[in-house]
């Protein structure tokens, strides 16, 4: 039976600036973000700046609306087997790559697999066995067990489709699908893209969408007030009272599905003991920290993974108590704490690390930091456990398909220890391992969330991170801005954005 439905996934809600009037064609609208994508090649991809760019050049089969609403894309519907081991994909039909190549099953079967088998976060299409071609827009995937968060993987928005005969010509900028194709990136300085008149949807109305790098916030602030772009991410918190005070621009704060972590290598010294890592979860003030370095835009975590996400369960928080903090440490045999290190990147985690240094010195552990350029955090970050010499690091997760699975098993499990995956913490719980592989085969979502349910609760007690808080998107944009959508993976999409003039 072909399914046509969107299907709701974790959560209800949207925040978009209302639409009354009717669209207007042409303009420019500019978006300035922190950083430049790491690169535009979706077989590389792993940040934020890239998906908000490669969403608006090339489509997936599926993606998943601010609603929690999983929509058709390039699919049209879809059929199940009842051992859930076979997928039968209805294609869209007279729908074209910019270089007018056809997109068609043989398309879709070549990207897919090309993802799976070598992009960095070919995990989320591991379980494909093959695909089969039935016809021109129909395919037929094949899966080696049941996979429950497939569809909500195949929204991605690195699994977007590109023109196989563009890659294989050698071509280095992304040719999809999407309402605005590439036109030029100065790393750096700017991205360019510009309106595909043959779009097979509605929109885009404008003709050019450009992004901007800029690391410093304010400055992202000062050219918002100053009519210089149309739209920011993520406002400092210092700065949202400005935005919100000018008549010509918003601020728009709403929940997220991400989350900031303190990262503990379970695997070295003293970290390696449960105890001493519980110790440092009680060691830290999470209202100070969400105040003083959030502003108050954001809430004290209460599990390992956001509320908006499907599988969420209540697990903490772990209050602020740090003669609990001495306690644990004393059991663990550091009655006089022991010295460490904080590895973060400059910006908001520069003031989160000395708070938290500040913090541990309270009870006994003296903490040195270590500031390191993001490129450079990164890669120091994902060395093996046997190269590491990460004790303590500060990194974030957004959990884009809304679905458990893609945080828990790429950040917890114990076969993703980094480089191979982003358990950065080399972090192993066998129990743990069991409920998750279990989840992703369990296709009735009341068991996947009694799987997850209690996977938080381990994961909660064995402290790998230091739970900290979950975020709260902080956008700004210009006041005469339509259409424009702010999405809880933040990123902003302009798909059908207009300038009203």
């Amino acid at each position: 039976m072909k399914r046509f439905l969107g299907l709701m996934l974790a959560f209800s809600f949207v925040f978009s600036l209302a639409v009354f009037a009717e669209p207007q064609h042409g303009g420019s609208l500019t978006i300035a973000m922190e950083y430049d994508p790491s690169t535009l090649d979706p077989l590389g991809m792993t940040d934020t700046p890239a998906a908000n760019v490669f969403m608006h050049v090339a489509e997936a089969l599926f993606r998943v609306d601010p609603d929690g609403v999983l929509e058709y894309l390039l699919a049209e519907s879809y059929e199940v087997s009842d051992d859930s081991l076979v997928w039968t994909f209805f294609l869209r039909q007279g729908v074209e790559f910019h270089d007018g190549t056809p997109f068609n099953a043989e398309a879709a079967k070549w990207n897919l697999i090309r993802f799976r088998d070598e992009a960095s976060f070919g995990f989320l299409l591991a379980q494909i066995v093959d695909i089969d071609i039935v016809d021109e827009y129909t395919i037929r995937v094949h899966l080696d067990e049941p996979f429950a968060p497939l569809l909500s993987h195949l929204a991605h928005s690195f699994t977007g489709l590109l023109s196989p005969t563009a890659v294989e010509a050698g071509v280095d900028y992304p040719v999809g699908t999407g309402p605005f194709k590439y036109v030029e990136w100065t790393p750096a300085t700017r991205l360019v893209l510009e309106r595909n008149p043959n779009y097979w949807g509605e929109g885009p109305y404008l003709d050019r969408l450009v992004f901007l790098p800029i690391p410093e916030g304010g400055t992202r602030v000062m050219m918002l007030l100053a009519g210089e772009i149309e739209a920011t991410t993520l406002i400092p918190v210092d700065d949202v009272a400005l935005v919100e005070e000018n008549p010509d621009t918003v601020a728009v704060i709403m929940p997220s599905l991400g989350h900031q972590y303190i990262g503990i290598n379970c695997q070295r010294g003293p970290l390696a003991d449960p105890l001493v890592r519980q110790a440092l979860n009680y060691a830290l003030d999470k209202e100070e920290f969400v105040d003083f370095v959030f502003g108050g835009f954001a809430e004290i975590a209460d599990s390992v993974i956001a509320p908006g996400v499907f599988g969420y369960t209540k697990v903490g928080p772990y209050p602020y108590d740090p003669e609990k903090a001495r306690e644990l440490l004393t059991e663990a045999g550091y009655p006089d704490g022991f010295s460490t290190t904080i590895r973060y990147n400059p910006g908001w985690r520069e003031l989160g690390a000395e708070v938290l240094q500040a913090q541990l010195a309270e009870v006994g552990i003296d903490a040195r930091l270590i500031s390191m350029e993001w490129g450079s955090y990164l890669e120091f970050t994902n060395r093996p456990v046997d190269q590491s010499e990460v004790d303590i690091y500060m990194l974030g997760w957004t959990t884009v398909t809304s679905d458990a699975d893609y945080a828990l098993y790429a950040l917890l499990h114990g076969d993703q220890w980094a480089p191979g995956g982003s358990n950065r913490s080399f972090y192993r719980n066998e129990r743990v391992d069991e409920l998750l592989d279990a989840a992703r085969r369990t296709p009735v979502a009341e068991e996947r969330e009694q799987l997850y349910a209690e996977a938080l609760e381990l994961i909660w007690e064995d402290a790998p991170w230091v739970f900290i808080l979950f975020t709260q998107n902080r956008f700004g944009v210009r006041s005469n801005v339509r259409g424009l959508v702010y999405h809880p993976n933040f990123t902003i999409q302009a798909h059908k954005a207009w300038l009203e003039r």
